[in-house]
């Protein structure tokens, strides 16, 4: 089974999720930096396929609740019609739908609210700690929430584990075309 790759991508970072070798279970992997020079963006995407050896990339696609594709998900569109350019993998997009809510919940449930660490800890770090613990729990949501839409798209093709290629279709690539 190749290892798939999902992406949720943000404004500003890059949540990225990995598939174990059996296409059964998903991961959070690492959260990439969006930078001003899309080329930077590319490359650093680029290394993580090449390190993980990713065969193929999910791509969370923020479908509105009404089914409709609007700005946001016409940005990720337009951003995955560039990076085709730069990679040689297939894409698919999954509809990502409350995925950083999913998130947030799991992190709630594992005790690790993100609120709670930087209010746990005073002032110990002060203005500049609690910052970098902020948007510690920030990637780390970004990563997670990846992991969701990848686990999602797993358990809904299991035949993936034939047919080796990201596939079929939700509503969301539907709506993308």
């Amino acid at each position: 089974m190749p290892r798939l790759m999902a992406l949720d991508i943000g404004e500003a970072r890059i949540g990225v999720a990995l598939s174990d070798a059996s296409g059964f279970l998903a991961s959070p992997y690492t959260t990439l930096h969006i930078t001003r020079n899309e080329a930077d963006t590319w490359k650093a995407l680029q290394h993580v396929i090449d390190e993980t050896e990713a065969e193929g990339l999910i791509i969370g696609l923020p479908v509105s609740l009404d089914g409709e594709i609007h700005a946001q998900a016409e940005r990720i569109i337009a951003f995955t019609e560039r990076l085709k350019a730069h990679i040689a993998l297939p894409v698919a997009f999954w509809d990502e739908r409350l995925s950083t809510v999913e998130a947030e919940r799991l992190l709630t449930e594992q005790g690790q609210r993100p609120r709670e660490r930087i209010l746990k800890s005073g002032n110990r770090g002060g203005k500049t700690g609690n910052r970098r613990r902020k948007q510690r729990s920030r990637q780390e949501i970004d990563a997670l929430a990846a992991s969701v839409i990848l686990q999602g798209y797993l358990d809904e093709h299991p035949q993936e584990k034939e047919t080796q290629r990201p596939a079929g279709s939700n509503h969301a690539e539907d709506n993308a075309q």
